[in-house]
Order: C-alpha cells, then sequence, then structure tokens
C-alpha cells in the first residue's frame, strides 16, 4: 500500500509540474510574440493617403479624435482616414 501512495504522489508532482513548465513556455512565448510583432510598425493600407486639412470633418471633432488617439497610443499611433458608417 505504501509503494502505491508514492506512486500516486509521484505521479501527481511529475503531471503538476509538466503543466507548470508548459504554461511558463506559453506565457514566454506570447511574450516573445508580442515584442516580435510590436518591433515592426504596421503599414498603412494600400490604397489609403494621410488626412487632408480639407476633409468634410468638424474641425473641433477632428482635434478630439486626435486627442482621444494620441492618448491611447501614448503618441505612437496616426490617423490616415475618417469613413462615416451608416
Amino acid at each position: 500500500m505504501e509503494s502505491a501512495l508514492a506512486l500516486a504522489v509521484k505521479l501527481m508532482l511529475t503531471g503538476m509540474s509538466t503543466v507548470f513548465l508548459i504554461l511558463v513556455l506559453v506565457v514566454f512565448l506570447g511574450k516573445l510574440i508580442i515584442l516580435i510583432t510590436n518591433k515592426y510598425p504596421a503599414s498603412a493600407p494600400v490604397g489609403s493617403k494621410p488626412l487632408e486639412n480639407g476633409s468634410s470633418v468638424d474641425p473641433k471633432k477632428l482635434a478630439v479624435i486626435i486627442s482621444a488617439v494620441e492618448a491611447a497610443t501614448n503618441g505612437k499611433g496616426s490617423i490616415t482616414s475618417i469613413n462615416k458608417m451608416n
């Protein structure tokens, strides 16, 4: 009976340590993928052009949108186009 209990504890510790190591591996690989992805900025979509001053958007609303994007992206984001959705 004692050997069966020792075997059960051994199997439990082996399984728990295996799961722990796999979860640690998933976390580190996820962080690595995020670092690699953030290293290369996304390019502008094909056919898009920078936002022009003569657009049909109200200048006050445009200023609010620009400041919101800057606040949300810590100054790293930019607006390339504004489209009205129906």
